[in-house]
């Protein structure tokens, strides 16, 4: 099946034009499923929202998860200087598109899963169930010349302070003391680079009671590879970090794919947290995530994605498919 490149423009630019935030994606399945429909493809969605789609073929049976959600911010949709503008153009209905038609156009044995709630808390990830691929490839933006091979992971932690009242005029230590003091701990290694910790407060509040002082802390910290905090609070949400090998057949796959496109391939590493966190070890197997676009321009009212760099991805991850399929 060839599909002309004004057609891709055009689906991806409906794509986007299509608000959904977590929590609203049922429009944008529904536009998925009809678009699969149009092409002859079966699809449905699951119980969760999640979009699934199956295509018998050659080969390594492998899943493509892209995510249907997108954060809150509309951006006007736009075409300007051969970029598409609009609230998940990059993050990541761009990457979803791309898999949308090298869904269509490959030969090779694929699942495909739209998934909900990425944003929030991947609960289209988590409960993702269809038949175990051989391999995984997530849709993010890692740029149409690169593969993102690590994302760290995530924890959130809760951690509460209560002191008896004292004068004012005393020195000691309230809870909003307490609190801060345990975020400086928990801080002092946090650093640039996959392998150090990053991370911020996400509530801060102290108040008094009756007869005390009391606080409440939620912080994230996102997480290399077997990391322990220097302290420890309650746990509301952990993804652990993951790291896939260079070595991987999965990620030569990709490696040729690019540089058979004339374009010198590259290997990142993210400080952020995807569903290929939750996916890779769920299935246990090899996953990598890819897609076109910036991702510095993730969340942002700048989030814009060149279109040029689109069909190429679109290229890029045909080939991929065709160089799995030989392994």
């Amino acid at each position: 099946m060839k599909i002309s490149e004004e057609e891709k423009i055009e689906f991806l630019k409906e794509l986007v034009s299509i608000y959904s935030p977590s929590g609203e994606e049922e429009k944008v399945a529904k536009f998925l499923v009809e678009s699969f429909e149009s092409f002859g493809v079966e699809a449905y969605i699951d119980g969760v929202g999640n979009v699934i789609a199956g295509k018998r073929g050659d080969g390594k049976r492998i899943l493509l998860a892209g995510h249907i959600d997108t954060v809150k911010g509309y951006i006007p949709v736009r075409i300007e200087d051969n970029y598409l503008w609009g609230r998940g153009s990059v993050d990541a209905k761009g990457p979803l598109a791309t898999f949308f038609f090298a869904f269509l156009e490959s030969r090779a044995n694929l699942i495909f899963a739209g998934l909900v709630d990425e944003e929030r808390y991947s609960l289209g990830a988590k409960n993702l169930n269809v038949p175990r691929p051989d391999f995984i490839i997530i849709g993010e933006p890692s740029g149409f010349d690169s593969v993102t091979i690590g994302y760290k992971g995530s924890l959130t932690m809760k951690f509460v302070e209560k002191v008896e009242k004292f004068h004012g005029s005393l020195s000691s230590k309230g809870a909003a003391e307490l609190l801060i003091e345990k975020w400086l701990e928990l801080s002092r290694d946090f650093g640039e680079g996959f392998n150090k910790p990053s991370g911020r407060i996400l509530r801060l509040e102290a108040y008094e009671r009756e007869f005390d002082f009391y606080g409440e802390m939620i912080v994230n910290i996102r997480t290399p590879l077997n990391y322990e905090p220097a302290i420890k609070g309650e746990i509301l949400d952990f993804v652990p970090a993951y790291e896939v090998s260079p070595r991987s057949p999965l990620v030569r796959a990709f490696v040729r794919a690019i540089r058979k496109n004339g374009i010198k391939p590259r290997l990142k590493k993210k400080s952020g947290t995807a569903d290929m966190n939750i996916l890779a070890p769920k299935f246990g197997v090899d996953a990598v995530a890819y897609g076109p676009g910036d991702s510095r321009l993730d969340h942002t009212p700048y989030e814009r994605l060149n279109l040029e760099e689109y069909l190429k991805a679109i290229e890029v991850l045909k080939k991929a498919l065709e160089e799995l399929k030989s392994i």
